[in-house]
């Protein structure tokens, strides 16, 4: 497994994941180490995609995995669209952690432009860097053209559109990282038709170096096949074709609390750890204490949808759909015009999920959600009677299939952290 390092980072940044991976599986873990950084410290902070690939290219007539973390994810995707210009082996994975996907701009990019000392309190408060940077000169005089370097590729970039790569992508996200959470990360599936996950771990922008023990240990389940089943602060989640997600079930049974809904031609599976807690009133369809619900988006992502998982749809008068709450419909309004319907799309599947969870036949106009914007999770807020609503927690997700846009929603109870995702390659409908 080749591994490219975050902006700023060297081969070192690898060597916590290279130790512990090594005790798992029999896996070779080569660091690249770019220009710049480390034993290469003399030489310009420059590289080329091509160059990259051309250290790689060697070595592609065996199976082998891409590994890259937060720009080092941008570079190993590129690097991988290069070997396959060239007619080489794909890699048998694209690892990314940390990073939005290519064709979305990254915010912290921008920073580049500041002065030294107002960008290096960017990357400190906002990426993991070092604190160090900000009082020790030798230190900064040392990584600081690294850093611009790197960051200044980073804005340059500009992603080309080519067919979709023919490996698996699996992505990685820190439950605390500030600057790439999972909606960003499920971003990644529009590049691949082969399949793609998600997963979740503890820690930060810089999990790769913070947490190398939990990052091997997902790595090595996904290169072996592991299916543990969730644990009691973890939310698993499976989209696939219809036919598929009975082997999921019976992988769950007895093992974990799951639900399944169908739309549009798809099926997600939802399952939580057994011993996961369960609010007062929980006795939905969906499993006690878990909900959940799946829209179709149709044409770009925008304007309509086909649903699953919800007791009440449509709407009125062609306006927005009937289970909105006034306040819901205020906070639409007030959007941008292009936002409104994705908005009120993530209100719907949001509350059938809500519903579904707790079995209620409740209006879901009587429940409404505060901040639309916000990433969530989402809390409920509630009129009278309906307080028990507001015990779950819900956990939206827009993901991209080669059927379309879905949206995706999960009830669950609240302070469950992890999530993984798992979307088998789909042929188109």
């Amino acid at each position: 497994m080749f591994c490219l390092p975050y902006a700023g980072g060297g081969a070192s940044a690898y060597t916590g994941l290279l130790r512990r991976l090594t005790d798992l599986i029999d896996l070779t873990v080569v660091p690249l180490q770019l220009p710049g950084r480390e034993n290469r410290i003399a030489e310009p902070p420059a590289f080329t995609v091509a160059g990259i690939a051309d250290e790689i290219a060697p070595a592609t007539g065996e199976p082998y995995a891409l590994y890259g973390h937060s720009m080092g994810a941008r570079l190993a995707f590129e690097v991988a669209r290069e070997l396959r210009r060239r007619g080489l082996r794909p890699p048998s994975r694209l690892y990314v952690g940390g990073a939005h996907p290519p064709d979305r701009r990254v915010p912290l990019a921008a920073a580049v432009e500041l002065p030294d000392d107002a960008f290096i309190d960017q990357l400190v408060r906002r990426s993991g860097a070092l604190p160090e940077l900000k009082h020790l000169p030798e230190l900064r005089e040392l990584m600081l053209p690294v850093l611009r370097s790197d960051f200044t590729w980073i804005r340059n970039y500009a992603y080309a559109p080519e067919p979709p790569l023919g490996c698996p992508v699996v992505a990685f996200g820190g439950l605390d990282d500030g600057e790439v959470g999972a909606a960003e990360l499920l971003g990644w599936a529009r590049h691949t038709a082969a399949g793609f996950r998600l997963r979740t771990l503890r820690g930060g922008h810089l999990f790769v170096k913070d947490s190398p023990g939990e990052l091997a240990a997902l790595i090595a389940a996904d290169l072996t096949a592991g299916h543990a089943p969730p644990g009691p602060d973890e939310l698993h989640l499976w989209l696939g074709g219809p036919d598929g997600h009975e082997a999921v079930l019976r992988r769950h049974a007895g093992r974990a609390v799951a639900g399944a809904v169908h739309a549009g031609g798809l099926t997600l599976v939802a399952a939580t750890g057994q011993d996961a807690p369960r609010p007062p009133g929980a006795s939905g369809e969906h499993g006690p204490g878990i909900g959940v619900a799946l829209l179709r988006a149709l044409g770009p992502g925008r304007g309509g949808a086909g649903a699953a998982g919800g007791r009440r749809g449509g709407g009125a008068g062609g306006g927005w759909p009937a289970e909105l709450s006034d306040d819901e419909r205020e906070q639409i309004e007030d959007a941008a015009e292009e936002d409104r319907p994705w908005l009120a799309l993530h209100a719907v599947a949001a509350k059938r999920a809500l519903l579904a969870a707790c079995g209620e036949d409740a209006d879901p106009a009587a429940a409404g959600f505060p901040d639309l914007a916000d990433p969530g999770p989402w809390r409920a807020r509630c009129g009278p009677g309906l307080e028990r609503l507001a015990r779950w927690q819900v956990v939206r997700l827009p993901l991209h299939t080669a059927r379309g846009e879905v949206l995706a929603a999960v009830a669950v109870p609240p302070g469950r952290a992890l999530l993984s995702l798992d979307m088998p390659a789909v042929p188109a409908a």
